[in-house]
C-alpha cells in the first residue's frame, strides 16, 4: 500500500535557497514555498505540514520571530521546525533550540546531510502521529467496553424485574394458586429470554461496528406477542397500568424476522412506557401495510418536549436531564432498539405530546414466510421422504458420525464410499466418480479445505458439500470461497438434507419410501455412548499436557457427532470447551463434560 508523502513547509528570502531545497526534498516530501515569516505562519496555519524548514536571516520577521508566533498558536505549536542558517554562532544557536527548535541545517547546504535530518525529524513525526492514534484508538476501545458493559445493564433489567417481581409476589401471597402457574410460565419466560441474552451478549457488542447478524426465521406473531406480554405484564400491574395487545385484521400470523432482536425491542420501548407512565395505560399494536410490518406502542405518560425529540436515540440520553435523576437508567435503551432496528431494514418513529403521552413505531419490513421457511428447525436425520440414485463419497473422522452418514445415505437408496481424512478423500475422488461429495472440514492428515483446493486444482467438478458445526456466515463464506459447492450444517435438518440430496442427486422412479431403522439407529447410538469414556479419557489426557491443539480436535469432532445424535447438551458443551480453549473456566466446562459423558453413559447402561 502506497503511504501518503509528508509536507514540508520551506521558508527563505531567497529564491535560490528555495529552489535548491525544493530540488533535494521534492521525492520525498510535498514541498510548500514561503519567502517571509508572515507567509509561513499564514501557510502553517492553513496546511498544517509535518515539517517546517525555518531561515533565520530575513526582513520584517526574523525565525526566531516566527518561531515564537507558530509556538503561540495551538494549531501550530507541536509542528517541528529546523532552523537554517549561515551563520556559525552557538549562542543563536542556543536560543533557537530554547524557542523550540528540533535542529539546525547549516549554509552551504551538503545534500547527504540535509536529507538525512529532515528524514530523522519525518520518522519521530510519524512515530508521534502513531502513538496519538495509538492513544485515541485505545480512548475508543474503553468507550466501547463502557457503552458495552451499559447495554447489558440495560437489556438485563427488564427480565430480571419481571422475574424478581412474580417471585416476591407469590412469597407475599399476593398472587392466588390458581395463577401460580401463569406466574411461573412468565418467570420461566423470562428466564430464558435473559438466558438467551447472555449467550448472545457478544452480539451486541457488534452493534455500532455494523457487524451483528441478524438471523431470519419464522415467527409466530401470536406467540411472540405472548412471550412479550409475559415479559412486560408484571411491571404494568405493579403500577396499576391497563395493558393491551391488538392486532388489526389483515396482518398475517407468519413472516420471517430475527424473533431475539425484535423481541428485544418491543420489551424495551414498552418498558420505556410503562416507566415513564404513571396513570392510565399502555397498548401494542400490530398492524400491516404494503411491505411493512409496524408494531406502535402508545401509552398515556408523561409525554417528551419536542425539542427533546431529536435527542431521544443518541446514547445515553433521556430528554431533559431531569429525566435521569428521577426515573433512572443508561438512556442507551432507545439508541440500541434503533440501531437494532436499522439492521432489520426498519426504524423506529415517535410522537408525543407533554402531559398526554407518547407513540413510538416500530416500522419494519415485511417478509413472507414460505413453507420452507416455517420448517421446525429439529435435527432429525432418521427418516427420509425420498430414494435417489448415484453413488456418493463421504469424508468424516468422526468414527461414529461417518457410520451414521453412511446408513442414512443408504436408507436413500444411495451407495457410499466413506472415508476418515482429506487425503483418503482426495485419492478416492481421483480413482473413481462420485455424484455427489460430503466433507468434514476439521480432520486429521489433510483437512476439508486443503482438500478441496487439491480437487478443484486436479480436476474434479463433482460437487462438494462442507458438513460440519461451524456455521457462523464467514466460515461458510470462506468454505464456498475455497471451492465447496454447498454446506450443511450439522446437527443435520432433515429438510435440509433432503433438499441437498434432490438439488445434486437423480430422485428414484420408483418413488419408494425409505427409512433408517429404529433398531440400527439405536445400536448406532450404543455404539457412540460407548466410546464416550475413551474420548473423554483422551480430552483429559490432551488437558493435563496442555496440548491444545488436540484438545481442539478432540472437542470438535465431539460436538458435530454428539449433534448428529441429538445429543444437544453434550454438543454444546463440547462446543464451549473448543471455542474457549484459554479460558480459566476450561477446567470446570471439562468437569461438566465429564459429568454428562458419566451420566449418559449410566443411563445407557440402566436400559
Amino acid at each position: 500500500m502506497a503511504t501518503q508523502h509528508p509536507t514540508v513547509l520551506l521558508v527563505d528570502d531567497e529564491k535560490a535557497n528555495l529552489r535548491l531545497l525544493s530540488d533535494l526534498l521534492r521525492e520525498d516530501a510535498n514541498i510548500v514555498l514561503a519567502q517571509s515569516g508572515g507567509q509561513a505562519v499564514e501557510k502553517a496555519v492553513k496546511l498544517l505540514p509535518d515539517l517546517i524548514l525555518l531561515d533565520i536571516m530575513m526582513p520584517d520577521m526574523d525565525g526566531f520571530d516566527t518561531l515564537r508566533t507558530l509556538r503561540s498558536i495551538p494549531m501550530t505549536q507541536s509542528i517541528p521546525v529546523i532552523f537554517i542558517t549561515g551563520l556559525d554562532n552557538p549562542e543563536k544557536e542556543q536560543q533557537g533550540l530554547r524557542l523550540g527548535a528540533q535542529d539546525y541545517i547549516h549554509k552551504p547546504f551538503n545534500a547527504e546531510v540535509v536529507r538525512a535530518r529532515i528524514a530523522t525529524q519525518l520518522e519521530i513525526v510519524s512515530q508521534r502521529q502513531q502513538l496519538q492514534q495509538l492513544s485515541v484508538d485505545l480512548t475508543h476501545a474503553s468507550e466501547a467496553k463502557s457503552r458495552f458493559l451499559a447495554n447489558m445493564s440495560h437489556e438485563i433489567r427488564t427480565p430480571l424485574t419481571s422475574i424478581i417481581g412474580y417471585a416476591e409476589a407469590i412469597q407475599a401471597g399476593e398472587i392466588g394458586a390458581d395463577e401460580h402457574d401463569q406466574a411461573m410460565q412468565a418467570i420461566s419466560t423470562s428466564g430464558k429470554h435473559l438466558l438467551t441474552l447472555l449467550n448472545d451478549i457478544l452480539d451486541l457488542s457488534k452493534v455500532e461496528a455494523g457487524k451483528l447478524v441478524i438471523e431470519l426465521q419464522a415467527v409466530n406473531l401470536h406467540e411472540l406477542l405472548e412471550e412479550v406480554e409475559a415479559l412486560v405484564r408484571g411491571p404494568a400491574q405493579q403500577k396499576g397500568l391497563d395493558f393491551r395487545v391488538s392486532i388489526q385484521a389483515q396482518t398475517p400470523e407468519r413472516f420471517l424476522a430475527d424473533p431475539l432482536r425484535l423481541k428485544q425491542i418491543l420489551v424495551n420501548l414498552i418498558g420505556n412506557s410503562i416507566k415513564f407512565t404513571h396513570q392510565g395505560s399502555v397498548s401494542l399494536e400490530v398492524s400491516a401495510e404494503g411491505s411493512h410490518l409496524s408494531f406502535a406502542i402508545r401509552d398515556t405518560g408523561i409525554g417528551i418536549e419536542q425539542d427533546q425529540l431529536d435527542k431521544l436515540f443518541a446514547p445515553f440520553e433521556q430528554g431533559h436531564e431531569s429525566i435521569g435523576r428521577q426515573y433512572g437508567g443508561t438512556g442507551l435503551g432507545l439508541s440500541i432498539s434503533q440501531q437494532l432496528a436499522a439492521r432489520m431494514d426498519g426504524h423506529i418513529e415517535v410522537s408525543s405530546k407533554v402531559g398526554k403521552g407518547s407513540c413510538f413505531t416500530l416500522v419494519t419490513a415485511l417478509y413472507p414466510a414460505t413453507a420452507e421457511s416455517e420448517e421446525p428447525e429439529q435435527p432429525a436425520p432418521m427418516a427420509a421422504k425420498s430414494s435417489f440414485r448415484g453413488k456418493v463419497l463421504l469424508a468424516e473422522d468422526s468414527a461414529d458420525s461417518r457410520h451414521l452418514l453412511s446408513k442414512i445415505l443408504q436408507s436413500r437408496g444411495l451407495e457410499v464410499k466413506a472415508v476418515e481424512n482429506g487425503q483418503q478423500m482426495l485419492e478416492a475422488a481421483m480413482g473413481e466418480e462420485f455424484d455427489l461429495i460430503l466433507s468434514d472440514i476439521n480432520m486429521p492428515v489433510m483437512d476439508g479445505l486443503q482438500a478441496i483446493k487439491l480437487l478443484r486444482a486436479v480436476g474434479v467438478h463433482s460437487p462438494v458439500i462442507a458438513l460440519t458445526a461451524n456455521v457462523l456466515e464467514q466460515d461458510v463464506r470462506k468454505y464456498l470461497q475455497a471451492g465447496f459447492t454447498d454446506h450443511l450444517a450439522k446437527p443435520v435438518n432433515r429438510q435440509r438434507f433432503n433438499q441437498v440430496l434432490a438439488t445434486y442427486l437423480k430422485q428414484d422412479s420408483s418413488g419408494e419410501e425409505l427409512s433408517l431403522p429404529n433398531e440400527e439407529l439405536r445400536k448406532l447410538k450404543d455404539r457412540f455412548i460407548g466410546g464416550l469414556p475413551d474420548h473423554l479419557a483422551a480430552l483429559q489426557t490432551a488437558f493435563r499436557k496442555n496440548n491444545r491443539h488436540e484438545l481442539e480436535m478432540l472437542a470438535h469432532k465431539l460436538r458435530g457427532t454428539a449433534a448428529l445424535f441429538q445429543f444437544k447438551q453434550l454438543s454444546d458443551t463440547a462446543a464451549r470447551i473448543e471455542k474457549n480453549l484459554q479460558s480459566r473456566s476450561l477446567p470446570e466446562t471439562l468437569q461438566e463434560l465429564t459429568h454428562q459423558i458419566e451420566s449418559l453413559v449410566t443411563s445407557s447402561h440402566g436400559q
